[in-house]
């Protein structure tokens, strides 16, 4: 183990879950930061405030059709990890070379797919005629680096399963500052708008992957990728699919659910489809500071239930919450309470102002519950269960969204009343996890329990004497 690794299997918890947490909710958060100076920077360069629109407008599905395979890239790194904690070093190195013939091929599939589909899925989110074009255009080359996405994502996943997160902070935040610098060149200099945003976006991509697959090429710690690994392997191919496919699934029934909520939003304008691509902007900040320590929660746990330790496994569940209440519900309050200030970076208009700040209200400040609900999914992930969460969030993140939007929405069309079944479907879910997670708990302390010793025999002086006839 090196210095950049954290030892999941003994000392603090809290201290080592803050160590990997931190770097990861820096990189996140400044990440977001610059899709907002992204999107700030197209508020500059156009004379109608609608280019942030084109490129927002998108977002949605475009975390439902990548969810799937870097959802996957969480099972890689719950396979590794519990093998890191059994010490079955072979393992852990058959899994790196799986992954990453894994990320290369599903890459290139999706990026085949997002490219030729665009202007269809463009007409399915009801996308403004005003803004079809630009938003047809970035969609496309989104799509053209996604092959480098995905493998940013599953090399940074191998890495932080060894507790390794402050390589990848360093990548992904020289990679956002280069994706600034060429943004500003692109869009603001030479007047490229959306085009602009995605050839930067690419190029930053690039450098991200590049660098994550030579840190793993050459790390010295306990992952790395070896040349004569680098196949797929039948078994640990099928156990990272048994975690990754339902981790996957789930991420792109949340995509799902938002997509169903983003139609609807899109029928009230371009203003509002406008607005709530702002308030997305500031979302995904907030998210990423409610989700970072389920990124640390998750190897905590396997890594310990690889080496049968499920108290300090539990413990890590217990912080990892705490972590996520005091961050995220903090960055959500502010959030909230600054809503309007935050949007005008990145329009003047005050309708898109008004429904930017709508939704920057009433589901940022309650990312938290989202956290805490995520918190419990990646734990039963650690724990084999990965079946359990991706239910729960079919059934509260997605199917409860068709008779809400379909039945009772009608009822009161407003956005705001729209938008409060976020913190409804994240309250019945966790509620639900709980009935799940603690039997399992339960059964994972008796199958690990060490065995009783057999009762000594007596000594022959001391055999209770038969009764007397």
């Amino acid at each position: 183990m090196t210095k950049r690794e954290v030892n999941m299997l003994s000392g603090s918890v809290f201290k080592g879950l803050l160590t990997v947490t931190m770097p990861i909710m820096v990189m996140n958060v400044l990440q977001s930061l610059y899709n907002i100076l992204d999107m700030t920077m197209l508020k500059a360069a156009s004379s109608d405030g609608l280019s942030a629109g084109a490129v927002g407008v998108s977002s949605t599905l475009i975390s439902l059709i990548t969810g799937l395979l870097i959802g996957i890239s969480a099972g890689n790194t719950v396979v590794i990890a519990r093998a890191i904690g059994r010490g079955d070093s072979e393992r852990v190195q058959r899994s790196i070379g799986t992954s990453i013939l894994f990320a290369m091929f599903g890459g290139a599939l999706l990026s085949v797919i997002g490219i030729a589909f665009a202007p269809l899925f463009m007409r399915m989110l009801n996308c403004s005629d005003v803004l079809m074009e630009s938003a047809v255009q970035y969609f496309r080359l989104y799509f053209l680096g996604v092959p480098l996405l995905m493998l940013y994502n599953f090399g940074a996943g191998i890495l932080r399963a060894a507790g390794d997160t402050r390589r990848t902070m360093v990548y992904s935040l020289m990679g956002g500052a280069i994706k600034a610098g060429l943004t500003f060149l692109f869009v603001v200099v030479l007047g490229l708008n959306v085009l602009g945003v995605g050839i930067a976006t690419i190029l930053s991509w690039g450098y991200m992957c590049f660098m994550c697959l030579r840190a793993i090429v050459k790390n010295d710690g306990a992952v790395v990728l070896k040349r004569k690994h680098l196949r797929l392997y039948s078994g640990e191919l099928r156990e990272m699919l048994f975690i990754g496919v339902p981790t996957g699934a789930q991420q792109a029934l949340y995509s799902i659910a938002n997509v169903i909520i983003t139609s609807t939003v899109n029928t009230f304008g371009e203003y509002a489809t406008a607005g709530v691509a702002i308030a997305n902007t500031f979302d995904g900040l907030i998210y990423q500071l409610a989700m970072a320590p389920t990124y640390a929660v998750m190897p905590y746990v396997s890594q310990n239930v690889g080496n049968k330790n499920v108290k300090r496994a539990l413990e890590a569940v217990w912080k990892g919450m705490l972590i996520t209440l005091l961050i995220g519900g903090g960055g959500g309050a502010l959030s909230a309470l600054f809503s309007t200030p935050l949007a005008s970076l990145m329009s003047d208009h005050p309708v898109v102002l008004e429904y930017a700040r709508q939704k920057m209200v009433i589901v940022s400040s309650m990312y938290f519950l989202m956290g805490i609900n995520e918190t419990l999914g990646v734990s039963l992930k650690g724990m084999r269960r990965p079946i359990v969460p991706m239910v729960c969030t079919m059934l509260f993140m997605c199917a409860i969204r068709f008779p809400w939007v379909y039945l009772v929405f009608p009822l009161v069309p407003s956005l705001s009343f729209l938008y409060l079944i976020w913190p409804i479907g994240w309250v019945a879910s966790g509620i639900t996890l709980c009935f799940f997670f603690f039997p399992t708990v339960k059964r994972l302390k008796r199958e690990f329990a060490p065995p009783q010793a057999e009762a000594e025999p007596l000594p022959a002086g001391n055999a209770p004497q038969s009764a007397k006839m």
